[in-house]
């Protein structure tokens, strides 16, 4: 079967999800190609071409009626999107067309028919965040289009969002929130100055992309409460944060000997396991964030306690495997509380199932969940 997997993301770990889709469709016998920013580390025998979408455009923090004007220009590059990307599949004329994140492709503005139109191939994918956005005046709710006439059926990461598709899609599968288990780079500077500069203390981590969605005033608040002579607080990652937010931040790193803020990219997997494997906690309090994180699964994989928001996907994980503590968003006495806990008493991680999440998280899944959406509707 020739299958081909779509993807317009430019950065993240949505590339490590891509790729091993592809890797994963290839081992199973298909005849495997690749519509996405980067064909990198592929095996040759993958067709790759270059993704020609144009990228969405950034939400304006405040300023309500110019994030009004956004959302409907997203709307329209939606649809200029998928008259690309019908284009580009017409040269390949799949049998199966896999989304690697539907969330980017969803139109918001055009009648199902005209979808149909566009994407006259079977297709299915994976809902990355599975709450799409609710409709509003003018965007109608882009779930319907999980209806279409060609969908076979819908991937999720977060198991707690199937009913609220079932409206829309019978066939729902839950995917793997795997991440990328490449070895650590011991060498990377950055983790040698955490190291050199933590000297002993316990390392409180918060990696990844850097907003303020990824609780970074929790994190703060947190570590002004704490001992800084028992405690080293990490933020590393690329910043979506404003001029004005980089600089509090900032500011607090410099008048805190406790702190280290890294607000540049980190280079690759292997250096970001390196984080991973560096920190003594994880802190993943995350607002309002309803979704899984593969962020659970490198905590799994280098057998690391983690703290995430209570009441959500993660918070049922974590409380779920024992793997951590799940607190309050808003809450920094909770937080500084969970962190002292797991790190003076570790012997409360003696139940934590690691190894298990990390193999009901695993590229290994991957088979079965695309096995029943290629071929059990065929």
């Amino acid at each position: 079967m020739k299958v081909t997997v779509v993807d317009c993301s430019v950065s993240g770990h949505r590339e490590t999800y891509y790729k091993q889709f592809c890797r994963t469709l290839l081992a199973m016998g298909h005849e495997t190609s690749l519509i996405a920013p980067d064909g990198s580390g592929l095996d040759a025998s993958i067709r790759f071409e270059p993704i020609r979408t144009r990228r969405l455009l950034a939400l304006p923090a405040g300023n309500t009626l110019k994030k009004k004007w956004i959302v409907l220009c997203n709307a329209l590059i939606l649809c200029l999107n998928l008259a690309a990307l019908h284009k580009q599949l017409r040269g390949i004329h799949p049998d199966r067309v896999f989304f690697a994140c539907l969330d980017d492709m969803l139109p918001t503005c055009i009648p199902l028919w005209l979808f149909n139109r566009l994407l006259p191939y079977r297709w299915s994918g994976l809902l990355v965040q599975a709450s799409l956005p609710k409709p509003r005046l003018g965007i109608v709710d882009a779930r319907r289009c999980l209806r279409a006439k060609y969908c076979t059926g819908v991937g999720v990461l977060n198991e707690y969002a199937v009913d609220e598709l079932k409206p829309f899609q019978s066939h729902i599968l839950l995917f793997p929130d795997f991440a990328d288990t490449s070895a650590p780079n011991t060498a990377y500077p950055l983790r040698e100055q955490i190291r050199t500069q933590a000297n002993g203390r316990n390392i409180i981590a918060l990696l990844g992309s850097v907003h303020t969605r990824k609780g970074t005033d929790l994190f703060i608040q947190t570590a002004g409460q704490l001992p800084p002579d028992a405690y080293f607080f990490v933020i590393a990652g690329k910043s979506s944060l404003d001029e004005s937010q980089e600089a509090a931040l900032q500011r607090f790193a410099q008048t805190h000997e406790n702190c280290l803020f890294s607000l540049e990219r980190i280079p690759d997997e292997s250096c970001f396991n390196a984080l991973v494997e560096e920190s003594t906690l994880l802190f993943a309090v995350y607002r309002n964030f309803k979704g899984s994180s593969n962020m659970l699964t490198k905590a799994a994989l280098f057998g690391k306690p983690i703290i995430v928001s209570q009441g959500y996907c993660m918070g049922h994980r974590v409380d779920a495997y024992h793997t951590g503590m799940a607190i309050g968003e808003t809450d920094p006495a909770a937080c500084a509380t969970a962190i002292e806990y797991l790190c003076i008493h570790p012997q409360v991680l003696s139940e934590a199932r690691f190894d298990l999440y990390a193999r009901d998280h695993s590229t290994g899944k991957l088979t079965e969940c695309f096995h029943q959406l290629l071929n059990d509707l065929s």
